[in-house]
């Protein structure tokens, strides 16, 4: 509550929390949610011909609905929508975590959550906070194997974002693998356990699917491309390439100084390089450690976050709560100390990003 406080007591400087709070993507989503889908993209002054197809439907249809019910500006909803799952998806995560490993401490874990400075995302009105809380109740429900429950999850999870469908295969085939590696170990008839396998795997994916080709079918009949999402991105100068280059080019790029990171500067592509390299550390140290399932999903999101470009990478792949888990269980194998001054840098940090936010830096995007 006293982050919540420091938000909006700042953003009193500027136009008030939830409008101040809705930069970058958020005027997205708020247009979808009061006007809908375009017909056409934008064409003339700085829209150089975007569109907004690339901003998947749920988040938007969640903001329309409370509006609804409330009255409140749409900005608003997306702040109150946020602020009350931030809490229960820092929870959730800190449960799960504790499920994989008794020796971690959920309320370290949660302490992680709310003074991580990519948490700046989770309060605002973006889709970090929805995405992530629909992610850790699927890992949950798959891992009490409650089958049918978690593809009705995954569906709406679909829905939420274009990095969503590549994640939702991930954890259907590790449950597949992970039933197949069980009914090896324990001896039981092995046919029929890949048989029954196979066929959670098919269900998670069907049901689970039908966020996304529900979108897919509304593009088509609206705008005739069922992949509009996905062909738009090129009006924001983003193209399929090989992350690895993207990230070796950030690296060469030698960009990085203290007014990348003002407003009114071009964001530094080396920032985002580096971050990528320690996310990369960190799925590595997450494998080693017997993060098996958790590595492999930051793995995913950090190949899909720089295949088109490093733009917004730190948003993905930072302000998710699996990425937020492993850190966390990094963190709490170091000295109480030390954990308690990574904690302050990181709140001090994320005081000085929401400032930022406010001010629209472009590094934040």
């Amino acid at each position: 509550m006293a982050i919540l406080l420091y938000y909006v007591a700042v953003a009193k400087v500027f136009s008030g929390f939830s409008y101040s709070a809705c930069e970058w993507d958020c005027g997205w989503y708020i247009g979808i949610a009061s006007a809908g889908y375009d017909l056409h993209p934008h064409l003339g002054g700085n829209d150089n011909g975007q569109a907004n197809w690339a901003f998947f439907p749920l988040f938007p249809l969640l903001l329309r609905a409370i509006h609804a019910a409330t009255g409140f500006s749409y900005q608003l909803c997306g702040v109150v929508l946020n602020n009350a799952l931030f809490p229960l998806m820092a929870v959730a995560s800190a449960l799960y975590l504790k499920t994989k490993r008794r020796e971690t401490n959920a309320y370290m874990t949660v302490l992680v959550f709310l003074a991580s400075p990519f948490s700046l995302y989770f309060r605002v009105p973006f889709t970090e906070t929805l995405y992530g809380i629909l992610l850790i109740a699927l890992l949950f429900l798959l891992r009490g194997e409650r089958t049918w429950l978690a593809s009705a999850v995954a569906a709406f999870f679909t829905a939420s974002r274009p990095t969503a469908a590549p994640l939702l295969a991930v954890l259907g085939g590790a449950r597949m693998v992970a039933h197949c590696l069980q009914a090896r170990i324990q001896g039981t008839d092995t046919v029929r356990s890949v048989a029954r396998a196979v066929a959670q795997c098919l269900l998670l994916g069907s049901v689970g699917g039908i966020g996304l080709l529900g979108y897919m079918l509304y593009l088509h009949v609206h705008v005739g491309d069922a992949l509009a999402f996905k062909h738009i991105e090129a009006a924001w100068g983003r193209h399929p390439g090989n992350p690895v280059a993207h990230i070796l080019h950030g690296l060469r790029a030698r960009d990085l100084t203290a007014a990348a990171f003002l407003p009114g500067h071009e964001e530094s592509l080396t920032y985002f390089a580096l971050a990528c390299l320690v996310a990369a550390c960190l799925v590595l140290w997450a494998f080693l450690s017997g993060f098996v399932l958790e590595s492999v999903l930051v793995a995913l999101t950090l190949l899909l976050s720089t295949a088109t470009g490093l733009w917004s990478s730190t948003r993905y792949i930072y302000a998710n709560p699996v990425t937020l888990m492993l850190v966390s269980a990094f963190l709490q194998k170091l000295p109480r100390p030390v954990f308690s001054l990574i904690l302050c840098v990181f709140s001090m940090v994320q005081a000085l990003f929401v400032i930022l936010w406010y001010q629209g830096s472009r590094f934040l995007m």
